[in-house]
């Protein structure tokens, strides 16, 4: 072999030992092990919603998580260090990593704490809860539709003045609020309490919007004029509602939109018992006194719903109307047919309404935990009740409001008793440890396997032998 060839052969072999050498495998890398972990020292809260990092009041830059978020997770990184991982939960299932050193963790437990000792010191048994409101789109499509048919487009089609120019505008609107309400559905999860106070606040900026034009300007205002004001009290009602429910539970939301109707329905029956709806400068003034009386009422109902001793459910609000009915037409049912006093009239239905409220309070939300569906049910059954109970001045072919308004009233009562009866809600304490704003479920499967009466049964003596027992 030539010295030229030698030398080949051994560059030969260096460069195949060189691609050799990169080409064997390095050591793997430790596997990074990570477990979930609750984000408070109580060890209950394993996953923060929007609406409860809102309640406990996260913020940059302990709470690095900004934008529509689904839920987020913590996760404790099995390692010396003490770091962890909050992962984000968006649409679509896409989720988001965010590394936390140790530091950073104990920062974000610091202030979960700090969260939920204020809320302790907020008080009210629903002060803690865990699930704050369940996420909906549906009905929040649906009822953002209905408001954009029944309030919406009319006004912005009562501003063109114009019939085609306003059918076209009516048909747009009413089209796009549904597109609208879809499309923010799709990007962000709405919660039960923020569909609620969205739908609420539409219909009641709107009446305040109606309400302020009437007491700045009387009956002088231009259509268009009330037009735009309708429509922009229902918007701006409808985006305010929607942000204000962001932190609150079902029953809360359920408890200001209330508080507000009731407020401003007794303020409007006790002015029509002072006679300040007879003309138009005491009725503006009127006017203003009701739209403060609804501003008032939003705190009182948030007071209501966080305040009292028992548990306030979005249900037990929705049973406050069925006191309500029942009690004006209780005290409609004893006004004599005679009466020519309109302020007397006004000053009994209100009494009778409010006083209803309170009753209705006592005998259904302070021992009972209505769900949302079975309060609409209460409510179903008492007009059904008082519609059979019409059936009596029908047949007698009386026109007396005594006698149409005393068998509905007692038709009502006795709707009521039988629906509640039917609906048999869970009482007051029964479930305290789930902290909910809703009513927890009662529905439980109970399952029982006893394999010694296979024996007994194989022996051959006679009698019952339960292997399998199913309850439900």
């Amino acid at each position: 072999m030539t010295l030229t060839n030698c030398t080949t052969a051994r560059r030969f072999v260096g460069l195949a030992t060189l691609v050799l050498c990169t080409l064997v495998p390095r050591g793997a890398g430790a596997q990074v092990r990570e477990r979930p972990v609750p984000f408070d020292s109580a060890g209950r809260m394993l996953s923060i919603t929007p609406p409860l990092a809102a309640r406990l009041g996260l913020a940059p830059p302990v709470w690095p998580v900004s934008g529509d978020y689904v839920d987020v997770r913590l996760y404790a990184v099995d390692d010396a260090t003490g770091s962890a991982v909050l992962v984000v939960r968006r649409q679509r299932e896409v989720l988001e990593r965010y590394p936390l050193a140790a530091a950073q963790r104990l920062d974000l437990v610091a202030a979960v704490n700090r969260g939920v000792a204020a809320q302790r010191v907020a008080g009210g048994p629903d002060s803690l809860a865990m699930r704050i409101s369940d996420p909906v789109r549906g009905w929040f499509v649906a009822n953002q539709s209905v408001l954009g048919l029944a309030l919406f487009a009319p006004a912005a089609a009562a501003l063109t003045g114009n019939a085609a120019a306003g059918t076209a505008t009516y048909l747009a609107v009413a089209g796009g609020t549904f597109f609208f309400a879809a499309d923010r559905a799709r990007r962000s999860p709405v919660s039960n309490a923020e569909n609620h106070l969205a739908w609420h606040g539409a219909r009641h900026g709107a009446a305040a919007a109606a309400l302020a034009t009437y007491a700045l300007g009387g009956e002088n205002v231009e259509e268009k004029a009330v037009a735009a004001t309708l429509l922009a009290g229902g918007i701006i009602g409808d985006v305010v509602g929607y942000r204000m429910a962001r932190p609150m539970t079902d029953a809360e939301a359920h408890g200001v939109s209330h508080g507000a109707f009731v407020a401003s329905l007794a303020m409007a029956g006790a002015v029509g018992a002072a006679n300040m709806w007879d003309t138009e400068g005491s009725s503006r003034a009127a006017a203003a006194i009701v739209l403060g009386a609804g501003i008032v009422g939003y705190p009182l109902g948030l007071r209501y719903a966080r305040s009292q001793t028992y548990r306030v459910t979005a249900g037990d609000v929705g049973t406050l109307v069925v006191g309500e009915w029942l009690g004006a037409s209780a005290v409609a049912s004893l006004i004599p047919e005679d009466t020519d006093s309109e302020q007397l009239v006004a000053a009994l239905l209100t009494g009778g309404f409010v006083g209803g409220a309170v009753v209705a309070d006592r005998v259904f939300a302070r021992h009972f935990d209505y769900g949302e569906s079975e309060s609409r049910l209460l409510q179903l059954g008492t007009a059904a009740g008082a519609v059979v109970g019409l059936a009596v001045p029908v047949l007698a072919e009386s026109d007396n409001p005594q006698a149409i308004f005393i068998p509905a009233t007692i038709g009502g009562v006795l709707g009521a008793i039988l629906t509640h009866s039917l609906i048999a809600p869970e009482r007051a304490g029964s479930a305290r440890a789930m902290r909910s704003g809703s009513r927890p479920t009662t529905e439980r499967v109970a399952v029982r396997f006893t394999p010694q009466n296979l024996l007994l049964a194989r022996a051959g003596r006679r009698g019952l032998y339960p292997v399998l027992g199913v309850e439900f």
